[in-house]
C-alpha cells in the first residue's frame, strides 16, 4: 500500500513540474529585435505621416501571430497613432508607404514574418510634437505567447501647420 502511494506523489509531482514547464516555456517567447535609435520625423499637419518603429530582419525565422500593438505617447495636442503592417517592406519615414510595402494591414490578428515591419501612421489636424516610446507588440507564437517591446528606442514627431494664403502673403 506504501508503494502505491509513493507511486502517485511521484506521478503527481512530474505531472505538476511538466505543467510548470509548459507554463513557463510558453509565456517566455524569445525577445523581439531592439535598437537604441530615436527616429526624428517632421510632417505636416492635415496630411499622414508614417514612421518605421520595427523591422523583422529577413532571416527573422519566426512568424509571429499578433494580437495588438501597443502604443504610449506624450503629445502637447491631440492626435492619432495608427500601427499598420507593412508587409515585405520597411518604411524608415514617408507620407506614402504604397511605395514601399507590398500591402498594408492591421496588425490585429495579422502574421508577421522576416522582411515585414510595423511602422505608425501619425495624424494630427493642427500643429503637434509628440514623442512616441518603443512599442510593444502583443503576439502569439506557436505555443508560446507574451507582449514584447519592439524595434527603435523613440520617435520624436513634430508636425507643422499648412502654410495659409494669409502667410503667403505676408
Amino acid at each position: 500500500m506504501k508503494t502505491r502511494g509513493w507511486r502517485y506523489g511521484l506521478i503527481g509531482t512530474a505531472i505538476l513540474l511538466l505543467l510548470g514547464w509548459f507554463l513557463w516555456y510558453a509565456m517566455t517567447p524569445e525577445d523581439l529585435p531592439t535598437s537604441d535609435k530615436t527616429v526624428s520625423a517632421s510632417g505636416v499637419a492635415g496630411t499622414p505621416l508614417y514612421v518605421g518603429m520595427f523591422t523583422a530582419p529577413d532571416d527573422f525565422g519566426r512568424t509571429l501571430r499578433i494580437s495588438g500593438v501597443k502604443v504610449a505617447a506624450t503629445t502637447n495636442t491631440d492626435l492619432t497613432i495608427t500601427p499598420v503592417l507593412c508587409r515585405r517592406g520597411n518604411v524608415g519615414v514617408t507620407t506614402e508607404p504604397e511605395q514601399f510595402c507590398s500591402d498594408l494591414v492591421d496588425p490585429e490578428g495579422a502574421r508577421m514574418v522576416g522582411g515585414d515591419s510595423i511602422m505608425l501612421k501619425i495624424e494630427s489636424a493642427e500643429p503637434a510634437v509628440a514623442v512616441i516610446e518603443r512599442i510593444r507588440i502583443a503576439f502569439r507564437e506557436d505555443v508560446r505567447w507574451d507582449t514584447r517591446a519592439a524595434g527603435h528606442d523613440q520617435a520624436i514627431i513634430t508636425m507643422a501647420g499648412r502654410p495659409t494664403t494669409e502667410d503667403a502673403a505676408g
